[in-house]
């Protein structure tokens, strides 16, 4: 008893160490590494082109619910306006360990105490490039007085990128990519990123590191990717109208901003080891072709930008908002939730239907 008395003290003063260090090397402290782990293969279902996959209507799990409508959300109600929001994975919610704490939620809250009689619905479907998305949209049953909230697609600078000079508008990402998006860290990983002393010796041993960048072609198609992002945007804006709904943009907003990495390396290696292969011109790419979606189609179009990422850069807990370079942990949830709240309230989107 003795001895166990006295490697227990012996790791809790590794344990206040260790996290003295952390705190030094990256200017805050130690929070656990708690991730979901989505059992993607479930609930993705292969289909043909142009969606190539699909969410399974009416899947349960204790992570994830998808509705009838094959979307994580819920489900329709008869005789409300919606809010529909189309991204990535981010908004789809990837590695969120408890469904309660999912932005729809907590924006859901806030716009029913605000009296704002919509219903939020989550359309973002992991992985989909630009055409998935506007054919997911062209699928949607706006009605008038809905409004789509659109988060332009980066999914095709990436693929784009990958695929260089072979790239060709409309490629999705392989089905092996997709699959692979599945994946459990061994036992001894989560349990050492329990503790701030797991984390630092698991980081120094190389143990579960994450790959390097992508793997990039040479030949990129910059001014062919603009006109298909372009494409892309003003099909679904279009249908928007057609169908009474009115329109907004959505930023982008991961940990990093376009300032970055000046001044945030200790918060962006606390996050993610290897977040220089990100941030620099892998991450101006991403904010150019965001800033070109609002130059180009909200701009001449009088549509609402929902800028969300001041919010969150801004914020007091700014690092412990993410559980990676780009997707939110329960607490960065609720901060985005609340960013989108004031800046539909900005707007004039909640108050009537259109014209």
């Amino acid at each position: 008893m003795l001895y166990l008395l006295l490697a227990v003290l012996l790791l809790a003063l590794a344990e206040i160490k260790a996290r003295k260090r952390y705190l030094k090397i990256h200017g805050l402290g130690f929070r656990p590494r708690r991730i979901g782990e989505y059992p993607y293969r479930e609930f993705i279902e292969e289909c043909g082109p142009p969606l190539f996959w699909r969410l399974a209507p009416g899947y349960a799990s204790a992570q994830v619910h998808i509705n009838s409508l094959g979307q994580r959300g819920p489900e329709p109600q008869p005789g409300r306006r919606r809010i529909w929001f189309v991204g990535e994975s981010e908004l789809f919610g990837a590695k969120l360990p408890d469904e309660a704490r999912i932005w729809f939620k907590a924006l859901q809250k806030r716009l029913d105490e605000a009296g704002a009689d919509y219903q939020v619905m989550n359309a973002s479907i992991i992985g989909y490039n630009g055409r998935q998305a506007a054919e997911a949209v062209w699928g949607l049953p706006l009605a008038k007085g809905d409004i789509l909230v659109i988060r332009p697609n980066l999914n095709d600078a990436s693929i784009a990128r990958v695929n260089g000079a072979d790239w060709e508008p409309g490629m999705p990402w392989p089905m092996a990519f997709i699959h692979k998006l599945e994946r459990r860290a061994p036992w001894y990983i989560r349990l050492m990123d329990r503790s701030c002393l797991g984390t630092l010796l698991r980081r120094r041993m190389g143990l579960g590191a994450r790959g390097g960048r992508f793997a990039t072609r040479p030949g990129f198609q910059a001014d062919r990717l603009r006109a298909y992002m372009k494409e892309n945007l003003d099909r679904m804006v279009e249908y928007s109208g057609s169908r009474g709904a009115r329109v907004a943009m959505l930023d982008f907003a991961p940990v990093y901003s376009p300032r970055s990495p000046d001044g945030d390396e200790g918060g962006l290696s606390a996050i993610q080891a290897n977040w220089r292969n990100f941030v620099g011109e892998w991450s101006a790419g991403q904010f150019q072709a965001l800033e070109y979606a609002v130059d180009a189609v909200a701009g001449p179009r009088g549509l609402p930008v929902l800028r969300t990422g001041p919010h969150l850069w801004s914020h007091p807990r700014r690092f412990h908002l993410y559980l990676d370079l780009v997707h939110l942990t329960a607490e960065g949830h609720e901060a985005l939730a609340q960013a989108m709240f004031e800046e539909l309230r900005k707007t004039d989107l909640l108050e009537g239907e259109a014209a």
